[in-house]
């Protein structure tokens, strides 16, 4: 990869990296106001709604289907074309998410039964339909915000996109404290936390509006949708929608299935997930999102020995990474989730339940950075089509493996079922890719060995610090302290042992 993308990667791996650490200080703030128990399983089922549309219909359709339309225009048609396209693609998303807004408010009920069917008949069920309809409209906003993102992206602009969450994250922590804690307008914290997110979606839209301007975007409407390069994205979103954010699915069914279970496993399997989500928005998603439109301009001039590099180069660089951190994660989660996350309405039993999750989550943590890219690949070749046949297997096999685990691991074997099917997912799409031409070289698993022999040497030096206990006296300077130490301590012996059997980071 040339400099500028490292470049970008960079940038984008340091602003979702800040993002991350103020979603650590968000989910401990929310663990300290509704812990895991009721109030918490109904926030988190609530919250889960618009998350996954934004996923579904922001996020993963926009990243896969209008960014690569919009750079094939650019390379074929021009920048005023583009332009052009882009004014279409956000009117047309704007009225259509809209009524979709105001069609969600009418059947909120019939929702969040389907979300989690077994609240139905409870408290819980009130409280979480109640807040559903309170973020619901999130999804408009953060769809203008997608394609803001989207557009800029294409620009070679990713610092105003790759900051837009840290703009959510204080909305969630400023909001709470000030208007619950300090000053109590809303009568619930639940409450606050609901409207902290419509905040933080308005935060984010203004935040684009700056480098828009500087970039002379327009974004006024234009209504005229009889277009070929409208139809194009709006084909590719049809089908890209689900297979983008596969494993978003798959973290849904678990929801769906964690609310038969006892009450706070919704909440367990929430912290557990946003842990994980840490290396993969500072490593996988700071990659893709710089290489998808690299990617779609390589595939645009037909060059598929570039592609191949530009896909090989990407997953080295992903694996490079999330390899100590999966180790990481699935050594430390206790102490991680007790310091984090232990005060309050949250328990330490509760922290025990969720570091159970959230090793099984971290099993599949490469994998799931793999498959974002694995999956980009197609999109960006604008071949839809095969990644969401592999996206439905996957689900398939997940919802399998969950009914299979569940009534012997409980919420443990929901996460450990996710896990493996994107496992399950990248050997797919790796071997559907080879035949397409994209090919990985010898030289990369090499360096995948010498990765994973790194990182079993790095787990058996961290074990000894678990035996030491320091958590549980709760959060100290020394334990603190005694994290830290561990997590640096084991990020240097494995990049150590990298270095030595010769793997350089001047390769990504």
């Amino acid at each position: 990869m040339n400099h500028k993308v490292n470049k970008n990667i960079a940038l984008v791996g340091t602003l979702t990296a800040f993002s991350r650490g103020l979603g650590f200080l968000r989910d401990a703030v929310i663990a300290w106001l509704i812990g895991a128990g009721p109030i918490a399983d109904a926030f988190f089922v609530a919250f889960r709604i618009p998350n996954l549309l934004r996923r579904l219909l922001a996020e993963g359709a926009t990243n896969v289907a209008f960014v690569p339309v919009f750079n094939e225009t650019m390379e074929k048609e021009g920048m005023d074309r583009a332009f052009l396209l882009s004014r279409k693609i956000l009117t047309l998303m704007v009225i259509t998410l809209g009524l979709i807004v105001i069609t969600g408010e009418i059947i909120s009920p019939a929702i969040v039964t389907a979300i989690a069917p077994g609240f139905v008949n409870t408290n819980t069920f009130n409280v979480a339909l109640h807040l559903t309809r309170i973020m619901f409209p999130y999804i408009l906003l953060v769809s203008i915000v997608a394609i803001f993102m989207g557009i800029l992206n294409s620009l070679g602009h990713f610092a105003a996109p790759a900051a837009a969450p840290i703009l959510l994250n204080i909305s969630m922590i400023g909001i709470p404290i000030f208007f619950y804690i300090l000053l109590p307008f809303f009568k619930t914290a639940a409450d606050a936390l609901a409207w902290s997110v419509l905040l933080g979606g308005l935060m984010q839209i203004v935040l684009q509006l700056g480098p828009l301007r500087s970039h002379k975007v327009p974004i006024r409407p234009s209504f005229n949708f009889m277009d070929n390069r409208v139809k194009q994205v709006l084909k590719l979103m049809g089908i890209a929608a689900i297979g983008a954010s596969v494993y978003q699915i798959n973290v849904l069914t678990g929801t769906i299935l964690a609310s038969f279970l006892p009450r706070g496993s919704v909440s367990y399997l929430y912290y557990a997930n946003r842990l994980v989500e840490l290396p993969l928005g500072i490593f996988a998603f700071a990659v893709g999102n710089v290489m998808l439109p690299v990617m779609s301009q390589a595939s645009a001039r037909v060059e598929m020995k570039e592609m191949s590099s530009l896909v090989e180069k990407a997953t080295d660089t992903i694996l490079f990474f999330t390899v100590p951190s999966s180790i990481g994660l699935f050594v430390l989660a206790e102490p991680i989730v007790s310091l984090l996350f232990v005060r309050g309405e949250f328990q330490q039993v509760d922290a025990l339940l969720t570091a159970k999750a959230l090793r099984m989550y971290a099993l599949g943590l490469w994998a799931i950075g793999i498959s974002r890219i694995l999956t980009q690949a197609f999109y960006a070749m604008q071949n839809a089509g095969t990644a969401v046949k592999v996206a439905w297997i996957t689900l398939g096999i997940n919802l399998v493996l969950s009914l299979a685990l569940m009534p012997y691991m409980g919420h443990v074997g929901l996460a450990l079922a996710t896990s493996l099917s994107v496992v399950i997912q990248v050997a797919i799409l790796q071997y559907l890719l080879h035949r397409r031409g994209v090919v990985i070289s010898a030289s990369s698993y090499i360096r995948l060995a010498k990765m994973s022999i790194s990182g079993i040497i790095m787990l058996i030096c961290l074990i000894p610090a678990v035996h030491v206990h320091f958590w549980k006296k709760g959060l100290t300077i020394a334990s603190l302290s005694f994290l830290v130490a561990s997590i640096l301590g084991g990020a240097l012996i494995y990049f150590t042992c990298a270095w030595l059997m010769g793997i350089r980071t001047d390769h990504y």
